[in-house]
């Protein structure tokens, strides 16, 4: 066969004439096998299936799982409670970049369909039957919605059936701008994420409006497998280039989320984040407290899918002050006790379990402690520390921790005292005594340095917390009666009515002495601590307020007369180091330690606050020798007091007097009479409705009258330098009280 037939051989046939019938016999067999036989199928499927298709109508009442948030008062995000974590919002919230990433690659035409793209079902048909396995899906993004919201996952031609109907019933009740709304919220993309909004914070740490092509095409990429991609990063940085690919190619939203730089968006790493925000709460022991409260009262089901907003009372300033004060304080005590003994004493050190030797080892006991804080007049919870670490113990030390308060508890004495007819300059003895206890035996309480002043004041006793002058004072008044009067101020435990009990032999719970200490600054009235300022449901509605309980327990004279004697704690008595740390407010507090140094505390008030701090090992454990309130805890009572009131005081900080209940006199320092001209003047407040001075004084005022001016202003005899406030000074001599 020569070249010129070779050529004509596989030259192509000339094309014949047009034939009509021909084309009309294609159009109607297109039409036949095209549209009548899929429309005939598609009717009898429905016809089939019309009973079990779910009814779209029940979206209109849908109110998908979101997530709760909860706020401290001045704005911080504290936490976070989800079943499902999603945040609801609206498409026009979103970056046009997402949109486009989605559109390129789930459902290039959802635009143009009616739910079912029957284009795209064919060619993925194709496609798998050539692969020989699945590698392409036809579901639109209805379809999509439609498994998600009514059916499931199974792979089943009857499910199939069923989404593409319930798809076409969906296209036909709601507008695609809601269709693709409710698709962005409620297409999981992993980590527990639900909805564009939640994955964004999620992974990149900012809102859905926020996302670059790079941030959008990741979180589309999630969409087919979030478990399969999030295992392997390669894998899902592999994902993320495939869909900036179909991005680039796509015409969808060109002019708003145009991909210039492919190149550039390939090679972006991608570091997966270590911690998913929310997973970690800020001032946890605070959260956790608020999240029972909610949950005993709306139910679990509210607090993890009611997307209900919880702003709360927490400064949270403060909180972190308060946190990062004990947590460093606590560091330097347990130095102290790591230096002081050996690391196989066994009262300091316990054996644990160590999994990664299968052996026991010996570790050291970790001290501890909290601090709570409330506001003056509202009762709302500033501050709540329950301990150093809620990861390692949730065992809240402000809550539910029963612990003996030591000379914290002497308050309650003197204010039965001076509410039945005592005054703060009343003469009280403060030397040695026994009384006899239950069992037979001879109780011989001792000063905290060993000595005794003799005849002292009530406000001498309270101020240096003498604890023979103090023991006598409750004999005086009786025990049955101080703890009527700790009940009624917000003790809350079973306080045993012995004499013991001045020097706090009974345990208390830091919130309840607490709220009994904010009697003082509140003139008389109870106020039960909140914790919630307001819930909101997910439309806004304010659903609950929680509102503080008062009730008036003191009189305002008792109150205040009760607030002059802890301020001279403060100023002159065992609580002066904190006037030492720069502290200068007007302000009232108390010491307590208790036997062997087992706790440190200070509670203590301004105006406008009352905080109150313990430090100690949770078994009980000795802190060490003169680990008292005033070096355990009331240095960290100071930073919290001097960031909550940073500015200099004015007389707006003074404490308020209730003149129509007491009466200031001018009476002489040696007599306790009113002074004349000759006498060493005390300006001292007086109950009206206890016996108060009328007499004038009639001493000659020689030197031996007044040596007793010297003990009243005797300044203490251990201090901690200001620039010392975080250090552990060496030891010095006692002093003189707790």
């Amino acid at each position: 066969m020569n070249h010129r037939l070779r050529i004509q051989r596989f030259r192509p046939r000339a094309r014949g004439p047009f034939k009509l019938k021909t084309a009309l016999l294609f159009l109607f067999w297109g039409i036949v096998l095209g549209i009548l036989i899929p429309g005939l199928l598609l009717t009898l499927a429905y016809i089939l299936y019309a009973p079990e298709l779910p009814d779209p109508r029940v979206l209109e009442e849908y109110r998908p799982p979101i997530v709760s948030r909860v706020y401290s008062a001045d704005g911080e995000l504290l936490a976070e409670f989800a079943g499902e974590k999603r945040i609801w919002v609206s498409l026009d919230d979103v970056s046009p970049c997402f949109i486009k990433a989605l559109l390129s690659t789930e459902d290039r035409n959802f635009y143009h369909h009616w739910g079912i793209d029957l284009k795209r079902i064919f060619g993925a048909l194709i496609a798998n039957i050539k692969a020989g396995r699945i590698i392409q899906g036809g579901s639109t993004i209805t379809q999509q919605l439609a498994r998600d919201l009514f059916l499931t996952r199974q792979k089943i031609l009857t499910r199939k059936i069923k989404e593409a109907l319930t798809a076409i019933r969906l296209e036909h009740r709601y507008t695609k701008y809601e269709i693709l709304e409710l698709y962005i919220n409620q297409s999981y993309m992993g980590k527990g994420c639900y909805g564009v909004q939640a994955a964004a914070q999620t992974f990149f740490g900012k809102d859905a409006s926020e996302l670059g092509p790079a941030e959008a095409a990741f979180l589309v990429g999630l969409l087919r497998a979030p478990s399969y991609y999030l295992r392997d990063p390669r894998r899902a940085v592999r994902r993320r280039n495939l869909v900036l690919k179909l991005m680039a190619k796509s015409d969808v939203m060109k002019d708003v989320c145009p991909i210039d730089n492919l190149d550039s968006l390939l090679a972006l790493p991608f570091v997966m984040p270590k911690k998913v925000r929310g997973e970690s709460w800020k001032a946890p022991y605070f959260v956790d407290f608020v999240r029972r409260k909610v949950a005993a009262k709306f139910g679990e089901d509210v607090l993890y899918s009611g997307g209900i907003t919880i702003y709360t009372t927490l400064n949270y300033k403060l909180q972190k002050v308060a946190e990062d004060t004990l947590r460093g304080r606590l560091r330097m005590l347990q130095r102290r006790v790591e230096v002081l003994h050996h690391p196989d004493d066994p009262e300091y050190t316990m054996m644990v379990y160590d999994s990664t030797t299968g052996d026991s080892v010996r570790v050291w006991k970790q001290i501890n402690g909290a601090v709570f804080a409330v506001q003056n007049g509202t009762g709302r919870i500033l501050v709540m520390v329950g301990g150093k670490d809620f990861k390692q113990s949730q065992f809240n030390r402000v809550t539910q921790a029963i612990r003996q308060p030591g000379s914290a508890f002497k308050p309650f004495v003197y204010t039965a005292a001076i509410d039945n007819g005592m005054q703060p300059c009343d003469w009280i003895d403060d030397v040695p005594g026994v009384w006899p206890k239950a069992d037979g035996g001879e109780w011989r309480p001792e000063n905290y340095d060993r000595k005794y002043l003799g005849k002292i004041t009530l406000r001498e006793a309270l101020a240096h917390s003498r604890n023979l002058a103090s023991v006598r004072l409750c004999e005086m008044v009786g025990p049955k009666t101080v703890v009527q009067y700790a009940h009624r101020m917000g003790i809350t435990t079973f306080l045993d009515p012995v004499l013991s009990i001045t020097m706090g032999s009974s345990g208390v719970k830091l919130w309840d002495i607490v709220t009994a200490f904010s009697v003082f600054p509140n003139q008389g009235v109870k106020i039960t601590p909140v914790a919630i300022d307001r819930i909101v449901d997910r439309d806004g509605a304010i659903i609950y307020r929680e509102q503080p309980e008062k009730k008036e327990v003191l009189s305002k004279g008792t109150a205040y007369v009760m607030v002059s004697m802890l301020q001279s704690v403060i100023d002159f008595g065992t609580g002066h180091a904190a006037r030492l740390f720069g502290f200068l407010h007007p302000a009232g507090g108390k010491t307590g330690t208790t036997n062997d140094y087992t706790d440190a505390w200070f509670i203590g008030f301004t105006k406008d606050m009352t905080a109150g701090v313990r430090v100690g090992f949770d078994d009980m454990t000795s802190i060490g020798e003169g680990i008292t309130g005033s070096r355990g805890a009331l240095p960290i009572w100071t930073k919290l007091m001097i960031a909550a009131h940073p500015t200099s005081p004015t007389e707006k900080d003074s404490f308020d007097i209730p003149y129509g209940e007491v009466v200031f006199l001018d009476i002489c320092r040696v007599s306790h009479k009113l002074a004349t001209k000759r006498c060493p003047v005390l300006h001292e407040v007086f109950l009206r409705k206890n016996p108060v001075p009328h007499e004038y004084c009639d001493l000659t005022h020689t030197p031996e009258d007044t040596l007793r001016e010297k003990m009243f202003y005797q300044p203490p005899t251990e201090s901690i330098p200001p620039a010392n406030i975080d250090q552990v000074g060496p030891k010095r001599k006692k002093r003189k009280g707790l």
